[in-house]
């Protein structure tokens, strides 16, 4: 098998990101025994019982004038082929395919001969005779004699080989251009098998994340970055589930937004003249507002989509009452020397840190879910965390 040698570059900004796009999208049509590396034989490839079956070189244009990447004597154009070239030349078999994918839409008459599709009568030797005709032209100014330009010698180096060997690899060579990688989720839901009523976005951003982590732990430990298929649907098939959990248990607190006027709204709530009582600092109380209104949003949510019945709620909060007055009462006899408020932090405290209570039987650990229930409940009066704020 042909690996990088002197293009093995570093991935760097946005090209590098198209890699990972397109590593995913490997996995996702790759067969059962297919693995996939990035920046190992080239920039993504698909492989088989170390039989390359697909190579490619990505090319992220960030340019205005993005149609000029690709061009008939474009420096990524070239490097492209000498890369494939040179993989033949020292590896001897010649990948399956070769994919040159770019999101720009490159023109040029190179190019429009590879986009025509496979199979088109002569397409091949059309594409070596647009390769021989840019390799004749020359920059302007040039002058007899003067050393060829850097692309001239990456040019004269590809044309070097014979026309037999450049039919044979052009007529391996797709164009994908204008690649999107927004647009192509839809399809690697499907070939991944993601239910269709899944969080396929969450599943997918999951997916790429660790693609990210599985390469950058190789590539720091000097390994080849590496993916098999089989890896790659283990790991979705463990997002798809956790999805499932997802749409009936409530979302991290980070993805749930507290507005400034929900704050002050709420300065003026049973629960937090509570805490005041008990003499919570602000950060301590501005916390609670946020676990509070945090609470009620996913308990409205998840009662409205029928995912956590409120039937369901009422015994959690039932439970909650149980541990709050167990608490409460062996504090009222073991604290007795400690004085109203401090007695009431000590219950406070002793009755919501480092506890998780479960939904329906499932683990739930998002703190604002049972803290936010706790303030839930002190606001109806349920329980009281001063011992002398009045009857519960």
């Amino acid at each position: 098998m042909a690996t990088k040698s002197d293009h093995n570059a570093a991935p760097m900004a946005s090209g590098v990101v198209l890699q990972f796009e397109r590593a995913l999208y490997h996995l996702a049509i790759a067969g059962d025994g297919e693995a996939v590396s990035v920046e190992q034989v080239d920039d993504v490839a698909r492989t088989k019982d170390g039989k390359v079956r697909a190579q490619e070189q990505d090319k992220k244009s960030v340019s205005p004038r993005s149609n000029a990447t690709l061009g008939d004597r474009h420096i990524g154009l070239w490097r492209t082929l000498q890369i494939w070239v040179e993989g033949i030349r020292t590896g001897g078999q010649p990948s399956l395919s070769y994919l040159l994918v770019t999101n720009a839409q490159p023109k040029g008459k190179i190019v429009d001969a590879i986009r025509k599709p496979a199979g088109v009568p002569d397409r091949s030797a059309e594409i070596v005779t647009a390769l021989r005709a840019a390799g004749k032209v020359r920059k302007v100014g040039g002058t007899e004699g003067k050393a060829p330009s850097k692309i001239q010698e990456t040019i004269d180096d590809v044309l070097s080989e014979s026309d037999a060997m450049l039919t044979d690899l052009a007529g391996r060579i797709e164009l994908v251009e204008k690649f999107d990688a927004t647009a192509m989720r839809p399809d690697v839901a499907a070939r991944l098998g993601i239910h269709p009523d899944a969080d396929r976005d969450f599943i997918i951003d999951a997916t790429l994340g660790w693609i990210v982590t599985r390469l950058r732990e190789a590539w720091d430990s000097r390994a080849a970055g590496v993916i098999t298929k089989n890896e790659c649907l283990r790991y979705v098939r463990t997002k798809e589930a956790q999805a499932a959990r997802r749409q009936w248990m409530p979302r991290p607190g980070r993805e749930i937004h507290v507005g400034g006027d929900e704050i002050a709204n709420a300065r003026g709530r049973t629960f937090v003249d509570q805490l005041k009582r008990i003499e919570l600092d602000d950060e301590e109380v501005f916390e609670a507002i946020e676990h509070w209104v945090q609470f009620n949003t996913e308990k409205s949510r998840l009662v409205k989509t029928g995912d956590i019945d409120d039937e369901i709620w009422v015994d959690r909060g039932d439970r909650l009452r149980q541990r709050w007055q167990a608490i409460e009462r062996h504090a009222r006899r073991t604290r007795q020397d400690l004085p109203p408020v401090e007695r009431g932090y000590h219950v406070y405290s002793e009755t919501t840190l480092n506890h998780q209570e479960p939904i329906d039987g499932h683990p739930c650990a998002e703190p604002y879910v049972t803290t936010g229930h706790f303030h839930r409940l002190a606001d109806d009066k349920q329980i009281r965390w001063h011992p002398e704020y009045g009857d519960v």
